[in-house]
């Protein structure tokens, strides 16, 4: 990833703080129901706004975010009635991609061969993949992936990364404190919607904070 300002800067009152280094893939960890989503929605224009947020040393306006950010939804977020190419290319409703960035895309995620498929014979690792490819093809220098990606992926996501010389940090929300945690450069804890802790896994996990401890016993394997 590329040097520049500190991608993202959050603080609220009621729901902690989380940062995203220069550089940096930070995991936002925390048992499902906890308010990970809630967060990403927020972060995305769709939710509660934040005391403070900022992008690049700017505050994240919404307005600034289809420049700033593209987003993996949790759930598939495909058009099952098109193929693999359009969804990734010119998805309905949304600005269509350059389309040498989504071929690009489409590569980096193991999926060049399948572009002309309809995305409905992919099972949901493949689909997940499909709207990585759509959130790459963007281009944009902060990536927030709401959910985890097939362990496939994760075995090549430094590689992956490589091929992405634009990008400035990433951001993924998960339930389970598995690899992509371990990998991380920090990971931002979270319990009842409020980040009570941020650091690398390992401080995380022998944290003395009482209420560190609790989230932490939810999302150990």
């Amino acid at each position: 990833m590329t040097a520049g300002p500190d991608p993202l800067n959050v603080w609220d009152r009621a729901r902690g703080a989380l940062d995203v280094g220069d550089g940096e893939m930070v995991v936002l960890l925390g048992a499902s129901g906890q308010g990970k989503t809630d967060w990403v929605r927020s972060l995305v224009g769709l939710g509660c706004d934040f005391d403070r947020c900022d992008a690049f040393d700017r505050p994240l306006t919404k307005d600034r975010v289809p420049d700033v950010l593209s987003l993996v939804p949790q759930n598939d977020g495909v058009f099952l009635s098109e193929n693999v190419w359009t969804n990734v290319q010119a998805p309905p409703h949304a600005p269509p991609s350059n389309r040498c960035h989504a071929a690009n895309a489409l590569d980096l995620v193991g999926l060049s061969d399948r572009a002309g498929e309809p995305v409905g014979n992919l099972g949901v690792g493949g689909r997940r993949r499909v709207c990585l490819a759509r959130a790459i093809a963007r281009r944009r220098p902060l990536l927030i992936v709401d959910g985890e990606l097939d362990p496939t992926l994760w075995s090549f996501w430094s590689s992956l990364i490589s091929g992405m010389p634009w990008l400035h940090g990433v951001l993924v929300a998960t339930s389970t404190a598995g690899e992509v945690a371990w990998r991380a450069n920090s990971v931002a804890l979270i319990d009842d919607g409020v980040v009570v802790g941020q650091g690398p896994l390992a401080s995380l996990a022998d944290s003395r904070d009482p209420r560190v401890k609790a989230g932490m016993a939810w999302v150990t394997p």
